[in-house]
């Protein structure tokens, strides 16, 4: 089977049990690559991870740590059973990325799909967020 044209195995990689990359992972991973803080961004079978910072575990997998120092990432859980994109992980080390990256996925995702946020410990990220994209459901 080809590889995708957009996966170009520098920016945007996929893993190797991923078969066939489904059209909602390619519109997130179109979407993030637009951010250039996004430097690496990976496809899984039901998660998409984008970092400016690679794992040193011979993964080579974008780090998305929760206030990791210096890092600017987001992991996206992807059910598209029920055409839910979660929002499991984003940090951001840079002010305004964090907005960068929301406003990438919510532009990305398809509008009869719904954006989630399971867990909200951000101190009131999340809030603004929903207050300023409706589509966002936090709870």
């Amino acid at each position: 089977m080809a590889q995708s044209k957009f996966i170009d195995g520098d920016r945007i990689r996929k893993a190797h049990s991923v078969r066939q990359v489904e059209p909602i992972f390619q519109l997130l991973a179109t979407g993030l690559v637009q951010i250039p803080e996004l430097r690496y961004i990976k496809i899984f079978p039901e998660r998409l991870t984008a970092s400016n910072v690679l794992s040193d575990d011979g993964k080579n997998n974008p780090v998305v740590q929760v206030r990791g120092d210096g890092l600017v990432g987001v992991e996206l859980v992807i059910d598209r059973s029920t055409q839910v994109v979660q929002f499991y992980a984003i940090t951001s080390a840079i002010k305004g990325c964090g907005r960068q990256m929301v406003e990438a996925v919510i532009g990305a995702t398809p509008e009869d799909w719904r954006l989630a946020v399971v867990l909200d410990w951000s101190g009131g990220f999340w809030q603004r967020m929903k207050q300023d994209y409706p589509r966002i459901v936090v709870f």
